[in-house]
């Protein structure tokens, strides 16, 4: 790959007025020789950022950002410096061919054609009937056009195939739209649409490149699943991905923070609260890669999950992630399990800034709030269980907080705070700084349950009841092994995609085949499948009766070390106690 002159990336800054670019994104005031504005790299109310016009620099007096033109744009606009350069010689309008100087992108061809894709789903919002009636679904939710705009909305037609008709006709190959799955072949060999009579949301990268796309039906359709979503392509693998990052990344900077939600109109609705450093982890689990994706901008995590019980169990598991980066995280918990689209839609978009802003709890109170709402005060053995639990969370903290603890234990399991206080004292007595790491360790899995959710795999391809049923039993993100998981999230995607939803039987499995990588090919048929073993409905109740004996088995063992950790043997007892009231209800009360 070439590289630039000296001489022409001069040429190219001495022809830039700096006062002309930077002044696009910041409202510059004279003051001598200089200009001063707010800093566009991080919140501030008195202006910081100074622009000498003469030097050709920028300069924060307050966060440190310091640079030239370059920089600046490079920073503001997510970009290399090969793309700042290009970007000031046509200002400057100084022609020179700058393809020899770029690293050739090898997926600009399927980013080529997924923004045709988003062209087309843009244009039949704006300009159709079918438009003007999804329109009013998304103003009767509050979105209007400039949100529409700037989240770039768009509306799929219910032609059978419109825009593999258009997208053909503009000279794009049908395989290329097949492999980014924008359309399908039938059993009579026709390319379909994907998305057909939903509201298109682009889901891109940090850098603005359309990799994927969620429809989202808006005629309350019961028979049809509320949002379908791009499969796994080349270019787009869903657990590395947040929805808005592109949007966000300056925000982000600038208040040095990130708010992370579940969904699409979760984000939205943030953005109407004003709230615009919002990403969307899109309804999955978080993933490693996207904790890492956010830890490039900031160390300050907000999560603004639903407040439902799902919503509890995936904050709860994202706030481990976060920690384990060492980022600072603050939870907000919205009330009467509602989500943010439906909070901002009860109590409006001032609401919701205020609950973000200034109602967050961190860490220590989530575990708290989430220990409460499992307990019976009424029984002696749960409120036991529950001290345990707090005193396990807060015997590292500071006497501050663990006195404040201590009366909240005192408040809700109407006991004294000098017993509750007394009961902890006598619980840290021992060295509790092993302890952390053993309570951490995991349970060995037996072959039979790693067998029995390997073989579940043959079931969800058979049949998409057995997936459903499975999700409904377990969740949509339990799992034991992570191969199994990705197996079961392209199966899942394949189903979700089909059109054919009255049929349970659908015929994925060449193209779940198709879409594994190799080493996903070599686990699935050396470790799942087993030509000489027939599926039948017994073995799939036998093998999900053992998925739940292994998470009993989990509980089983964390009470055993809770046990095994107790200070007293009157806890040990009462904890003995617990445990096997437990055992019992699992053996004869599930009957």
């Amino acid at each position: 790959m070439a590289r630039l002159s000296d001489e022409f990336i001069s040429e190219v800054l001495d022809k830039t007025d700096i006062i002309d670019v930077i002044g696009e994104k910041v409202a510059l005031s004279k003051k001598g020789k200089s200009y001063f504005g707010l800093c566009p790299f991080h919140n501030e109310k008195t202006a910081s950022f100074s622009v000498e016009p003469e030097r050709k620099i920028y300069n924060c007096f307050s966060c440190g950002e310091k640079g030239n033109v370059v920089t600046f744009l490079q920073k503001t606009n997510n970009i290399s410096f090969i793309e700042a350069i290009e970007d000031l010689a046509i200002r400057a309008n100084i022609t020179k061919d700058f393809s020899g100087f770029k690293k050739a992108n090898p997926n600009k061809k399927l980013f080529e054609i997924n923004e045709a894709a988003n062209t087309l789903y843009k244009l039949f919002l704006s300009s159709t009937k079918s438009g003007i009636e999804a329109k009013t679904y998304l103003v009767s939710r509050g979105i209007s056009n400039d949100i529409i705009k700037h989240f770039e909305l768009g509306l799929a037609s219910n032609e059978f195939d419109l825009l593999h008709k258009t997208l053909t006709n503009q000279g794009y190959l049908v395989s290329d739209l097949h492999d980014l799955g924008l359309v399908k072949k039938s059993k009579n060999e026709r390319f379909y649409d994907l998305f057909r009579e939903r509201i298109i949301f682009p889901i891109k990268n940090e850098q603005g490149n359309t990799l994927a796309f969620s429809g989202r039906t808006y005629k309350g359709k019961d028979e049809s699943a509320k949002y379908i979503n791009s499969p796994q392509t080349k270019v787009f693998t869903k657990s590395n991905v947040l929805y808005n990052m592109h949007n966000a990344v300056n925000e982000i900077k600038k208040n040095d923070r990130v708010v992370l939600f579940e969904g699409y109109m979760d984000v939205i609705a943030a953005y109407k609260a004003g709230v615009k450093e919002a990403v969307a982890s899109m309804g999955t689990s978080l993933t490693k890669d996207q904790v890492k994706l956010m830890k490039k901008y900031t160390n300050n995590i907000i999560i603004c999950y639903d407040g439902d019980a799902a919503g509890f169990e995936a904050t709860a598991r994202a706030v481990i992630m976060f920690e384990q980066e060492k980022m600072n995280v603050k939870i907000i918990t919205l009330p009467n399990k509602l989500d943010p689209d439906d909070y901002i839609q009860k109590y409006g978009n001032s609401a919701l800034l205020d609950y973000i802003n200034n109602k967050w709890i961190d860490p220590l109170e989530f575990e708290y709030k989430k220990s409460n709402m499992k307990i019976d005060f009424s029984k002696m053995l749960d409120i036991e269980h529950f001290k345990k639990t707090i005193f396990d969370m807060i015997k590292n903290a500071s006497n501050t907080v663990i006195e404040a603890y201590i009366k909240r234990l005192a408040e809700d399991t109407k006991l004294s705070i000098e017993s509750i206080r007394q009961d902890f004292n006598q619980y840290t007595k021992r060295n509790i700084s092993n302890v952390r790491n053993v309570y951490r360790n995991k349970v060995d899995v037996q072959d039979k349950y790693t067998y029995a959710e390997r073989r579940l795999v043959n079931y969800f391809l058979d049949n998409r009841k057995y997936l459903f049923n499975y999700n409904k039993e377990f969740g949509d993100i339990f799992h034991i092994n992570e191969n199994v998981r990705q197996l079961k999230d392209i199966v899942e995607d394949l189903y979700l995609e089909n059109e054919t939803k009255e049929m349970d039987t659908v015929e994925i499995y060449n193209s779940f085949i198709e879409k594994l990588t190799e080493a996903q090919n070599d686990f699935f048929s050396n470790r799942c499948i087993n030509k000489d073993l027939q599926l039948i409905p017994k073995e799939y109740d036998d093998l999900i009766d053992t998925i739940n004996e292994y998470q009993f088995t989990l509980i089983v063992a964390r009470m055993e070390q809770q046990i095994k950790e107790a200070p007293t043997l009157q806890e040990k007892i009462k904890l003995a106690q617990y445990r096997d009231l437990k055992i019992k209800e699992e053996k004869y009360g599930q009957r």
